[in-house]
């Protein structure tokens, strides 16, 4: 009895997984394509002005393909649902199925199944294989593209830059307040001897140029004596500008999740304000899970339709979609970051929404 009982639902939910799988795996091929020839042809004026190496960008675009990768998955999920289940459709194949008593409920557990392992693969390829990727692209891209000489050397909580009157210690750089936290400047010689430290809480870049607050000299002698003397605001400390600090400051996409962690809680130690960085901390775990969200919307759409759907109208319908989850989600995140709203609140209130909506119309379609 138990082989009556549970064969033909295996067989139901692995023609309905082929099904999705035969037209999600172009999908994802195509988007991907997509997504390099535009970044292709809007890199293409920088690449021929570097006279850049065909390795170097061959190179650049082999190690973005993994953030592309996780960029274009809740789209091609969504799309790719819409599509399997809307040809089945034409086929009638829904309709067959709804008459022998399979319900919506039970075409949509395998299928959702699925779409849950892809958000849980999303995301441990977002903590293991993005954030490794990421960084070798962003190196690729300003040394070896764009010649630039590589001056930072950064970990997870520091970055060291080589200067022009010596190296620096950055604690943080907060690109939106255009400000550099935590600044300690060892001043040498040309032959690297030490002879000055300057210690700043805080450097802003204005108009004018870097305004320091809290800015300590510290000159040590010939005789090893050490003099110290706090500096004018406005007295230039740094020869840099602000852009050529942001190239050596790492995004938090280059940040895994337990990193970008132990980032926030090493600047909260150190007074640092890192309330904007919690909105993209819990963005990390919020957004992979698109993929299954969005899916929980397409299956009962989809599943509403009986008879031969137009597939314009299903690619109409996942655009609609698409677009507004990610409107709803970037308002929200826009409201994190200016902390309006909670960073969880923030980051999760798309999902919540088009959890909640995809609910619903399972429940009208039953």
């Amino acid at each position: 009895m138990a082989r009556t009982r549970w064969t033909p639902a295996f067989v139901t939910s692995g023609y309905l997984i082929r099904e999705f799988l035969g037209i999600f795996v172009p999908i994802v091929a195509a988007f991907v394509l997509m997504y390099v020839v535009v970044d292709f042809f809007d890199r293409l004026s920088i690449l021929l002005k570097s006279h850049a190496p065909g390795m170097a960008a061959l190179r650049y675009f082999l190690f973005k393909i993994p953030l592309m990768l996780t960029q274009i998955m809740p789209p091609a999920v969504l799309t790719a649902m819409l599509v399997s289940l809307g040809m089945l459709s034409r086929r009638n194949e829904i309709i067959a199925l709804r008459a022998s008593g399979v319900s919506l409920y039970q075409t949509a557990v395998p299928l959702l199944g699925l779409a849950a392992l892809i958000s849980a693969g999303t995301l441990a390829w977002n903590e293991t294989v993005v954030p490794y990727c990421t960084r070798e692209y962003q190196y690729v891209n300003n040394v070896e593209i764009r010649k630039r000489e590589l001056r930072g050397i950064l970990s997870d909580r520091e970055i060291w830059y080589h200067g022009a009157d010596g190296f620096y210690n950055i604690d943080h750089i907060d690109t939106h307040r255009q400000t550099l936290f935590g600044v300690t400047i060892f001043k040498t010689d040309s032959r690297f001897d030490l002879h000055t430290i300057v210690q700043i809480a805080s450097a802003q870049w204005t108009p004018a140029g870097w305004l320091a607050t809290d800015a300590v000299a510290r000159t040590i002698g010939d005789d090893g004596t050490v003099t110290t003397e706090r500096l004018d605001p406005h007295q230039p400390l740094m020869h840099e500008t602000l852009r050529d600090f942001l190239e050596v400051h790492r995004e938090p996409e280059e940040l895994s999740y337990a990193a970008l962690r132990r980032l926030i809680e090493d600047l909260t130690r150190k007074g640092i304000d890192a309330s904007n960085y919690l909105v993209d901390l819990n963005m990390k775990l919020a957004v992979p899970f698109a993929s299954f969200v969005l899916a929980c919307v397409a299956v009962p759409l989809a599943g509403r339709v009986q008879r031969h759907p137009s597939v314009a109208a299903i690619l109409l319908a996942g655009l609609i979609i698409g677009f507004a989850y990610w409107v709803i989600l970037a308002l929200t995140n826009s409201l994190g970051q200016s902390g309006v709203l909670p960073a969880v609140v923030a980051a999760w209130a798309s999902n919540v929404v088009f959890f909640l909506l995809g609910v619903a119309l399972f429940l009208s379609g039953e």
